[in-house]
């Protein structure tokens, strides 16, 4: 029984890791809006304006968090489907100001969050405005993919290559994901 509820316990791990990295490379929503409440300076970038950015107040600031998760500053193979790239510890000194990402840093978590990748992870925002369901969708998410999969075998119909993604207000595919489903016996 304890071999049982052990190889139980690191299949639902895994799945939690499948969902994060779903959310890392299509992020809903991806672009956060947020407004300066005061004059404010960024830090210089990467572009060679090391003096940094004035912000007025009122000012909008758009965050592509598609382009965040997807940089290859942050992230190894960064258009790579890796789930367990959340489970290895990862630090760049040659990004000033990073922290670094470390599953260790936020003992006890389910799920990845902002604050094991220093805001390199943002699919539900960071801070005071996070997504007050994050962890109740993660949870929903997670029990419903694994029950998919222990009813079903899911084959995608076609090639991945055919499927064309969407931007808008959420990423989407173009023409649908048509999946062929199995019932396992």
């Amino acid at each position: 029984m304890g071999q049982s509820l052990q190889k139980s316990s690191r299949n639902w791990r895994y799945i939690r890791l499948i969902i994060v990295e779903a959310l890392r490379l299509y992020p809903q929503p991806p672009l956060l809006i947020r407004r300066s409440l005061r004059p404010d300076k960024l830090p210089g970038g990467y572009n060679g304006a090391k003096e940094g950015y004035e912000i007025p107040a009122g000012t909008d600031i758009f965050l592509s968090i598609y382009n965040l998760h997807r940089s290859p500053y942050f992230w190894d193979s960064p258009n790579e489907f890796e789930p367990e790239r959340f489970t290895v510890p990862k630090k760049d000194e040659n990004i000033e100001g990073w922290a670094g990402f470390d599953p260790d840093r936020s003992p006890g978590a389910m799920y990845p969050n902002e604050i094991i990748a220093d805001f390199a992870f943002l699919p539900f925002g960071g801070g005071p405005r996070k997504c007050v369901g994050d962890q109740f969708a993660l949870l929903e998410s997670t029990v419903a993919l694994a029950l998919l999969l222990q009813k079903f075998d899911v084959e995608l119909r076609g090639s991945p290559d055919e499927v064309e993604m969407v931007t808008g207000a959420t990423i989407h595919t173009k023409n649908g994901l048509w999946c062929r489903l199995r019932k396992r016996t």
